[in-house]
């Protein structure tokens, strides 16, 4: 049967699934612009861990967890909390646990509920399709194939080797035929191994660098490129590889979603996006897109909606009488993760999810689906013009079923049925001036994040993270500090601290302070300290680059 990943990487994997010796085996399927298909590392991990996790829906009675013994008794419960709630004020979740398109059928039945408020605002993508609306009307990626015709690939912040396994593959077959790499980024990872040039450039500056590559170049006047190298720390050498590497129609510009999430996400990418267009290379800028583009939206419309900067106080402050969360874990992935624990504390809380986690710990009522196994659906890669469809391949209840179930119960119609096609529009580009923000320098660290090769944004294993309580420091930062390798050190910015063990390498660049994203930390979670903040978009949440105060304490 063919399959396909629906998890939280770009490159919406297809795999064939094939039941033999009592399990699951699987393995990749070619696309047009690969010849041979591959499993990536995180796929084997999580679909071991789901397919056989042996996780129960529960109930928590008097502070005991109430295992269910079946599916259809934990649905029963779910649905006697709504009808007990219906009237009452209801806080509404929907992460990106499964970016499939039937997940949305969850919003038609909430939506149901006329004092229901859905969280809005995101946390993934939504900045940098904002900016290329801005930039083109659409978000649409050209064809992956135009990168074959280049000499050379500029990466911004595109940590690939982890985020995007199946274009790094494709980018380092490229290179054997000849393609130039050339990866940007505060944080040396494991891409920069494939780069013929890495360049450690600081948080909030590729639009500063864009700039100045456009004044040099002689498309653009009236950009300082002394003062925004300074500010970017590039030097003279770097920046003139990458100068003399931009050619009209044989550079690719990809485009990480880090860059976006930072304060000037929106700003950073606008420049780019014009560096791109006016050095003759718009057929070759790429970005992450819509999941669901291919198809028109399931139309629920919500009476009340919440911004995601404030939920996790309002929630925390006792404004709603229930949360209802699926496929999301604020506690752990959201800024100003505490208010999100303290709300889950102290408000009856359902949980849908694959896995328990932080957001389900203190929840009334944890609903186990059998996630991406388990559910027939539809979606579209974000990076790449393909998408895939399945069919339900285990037994398990899946997030349709429950909520197929909970409409009949409570008498909604779902209008359940076959998507209908969208078709995007072409790229036009709106010649618009940008004037680049110039970040303050604060003396202060930039906080960062980084995913992990070997977990998935809101899921970790226990054995992995035991070994990655850590927080990153340059050298030259921890010997002002006295900061040595394994002193526990505390990272503290105007909402949370956390703390974690320091290890000292040039891997990051000075004045930055990183973690791995999602992980218990020696005190606390990254998320903690991450302020609640919309960037410059006014659409997605800002996770880069927020001053931080950074001291030894052991």
């Amino acid at each position: 049967m063919n399959f396909f990943c629906s998890k939280d990487c770009p490159d919406t994997c297809a795999v064939r699934a094939e039941f033999k010796n009592g399990k699951y085996h699987f393995t990749g399927i070619e696309e047009g612009w690969q010849k041979t298909g591959f499993v990536c590392s995180k796929f084997r991990v999580f679909a071991e861990r789901e397919i056989n996790s042996g996780v129960k829906s529960y109930q928590s009675v008097n502070g005991e967890r109430c295992t269910f013994e079946n599916d259809e008794e934990a649905v029963s419960a779910f649905g006697d909390i709504l009808e007990r709630y219906k009237d009452r004020k209801i806080l509404y979740l929907k992460g990106s646990g499964s970016l499939a398109y039937n997940m949305g059928y969850w919003d038609r039945l909430m939506s149901s509920f006329e004092n229901c408020a859905k969280v809005t605002g995101g946390v993934c993508s939504g900045t940098g399709g904002a900016a290329h609306e801005a930039d083109f009307g659409v978000e649409i990626n050209p064809p992956v194939e135009n990168i074959a015709a280049c000499k050379t690939a500029i990466l911004f912040g595109k940590n690939a080797a982890t985020v995007s396994q199946h274009l790094y593959a494709y980018l380092k077959e490229l290179k054997k035929n000849g393609l130039k790499i050339i990866y940007i980024d505060p944080i040396r990872t494991k891409t920069a191994e494939m780069a013929d040039r890495y360049v450690q450039i600081r948080p909030m500056c590729d639009g500063l660098l864009a700039a100045a590559l456009m004044t040099e170049l002689g498309l653009e006047n009236g950009h300082d490129t002394e003062m925004f190298l300074k500010r970017s720390g590039v030097s003279h050498d770097d920046f003139n590889y990458i100068k003399d590497s931009i050619l009209p129609g044989k550079t690719a510009f990809i485009q990480g979603y880090g860059m976006q999430r930072n304060p000037n996400g929106m700003n950073i990418i606008r420049l780019i996006n014009r560096l791109a267009v006016k050095s003759g290379n718009t057929d070759t800028l790429y970005y992450g897109q819509g999941s669901k583009r291919f198809w028109k939206g399931l139309g629920a419309t919500f009476r009340h909606h919440v911004p995601i900067e404030t939920a996790g106080k309002r929630l925390a402050d006792g404004e709603f009488d229930l949360f209802v969360n699926v496929a999301a874990n604020p506690a752990m992935t959201f800024p100003d993760a505490k208010n999100w624990v303290k709300g889950i504390k102290n408000t009856p809380t359902i949980v849908v999810d694959v896995q328990p986690n932080r957001t389900s710990e203190n929840c009334t009522l944890f609903i186990r689906t059998g996630g991406i196994f388990a559910q027939q659906d539809f979606m579209g890669s974000y990076f790449f013009p393909h998408w895939h469809k399945r069919e339900k391949l285990t037994d398990d209840i899946s997030d349709l079923d429950i909520v197929t179930r909970l409409s009949n119960r409570l008498g909604t119609d779902l209008n359940i049925r076959e998507p209908e096609p969208d078709t995007p529009g072409k790229r036009v580009y709106i010649d618009e001036r940008i004037k680049p923000f110039i970040p303050e320098e604060h003396g202060k660290f930039s906080l960062l994040s980084l995913s992990h090769p070997a977990y998935l944004n809101s899921q970790h294993l226990p054995r992995i993270a035991e070994k990655l309580k850590i927080a990153y420091i340059n050298p030259k930062d921890a010997a002002e500090l006295g900061i040595a390798n394994g002193d526990m050190i505390k990272i503290s910015t105007g909402t949370g601290h956390y703390s974690a063990y320091a290890e000292v390498t040039d891997m990051v660049c000075e004045k930055v302070i990183m973690s791995y994203k999602g992980l218990p930390m020696a005190d606390g979670y990254i998320n903690d300290a991450t302020t609640p903040m919309r960037t410059d978009s006014g659409k997605d949440m800002v996770y880069y680059g927020i001053p931080a105060d950074v001291v030894k304490v052991g």
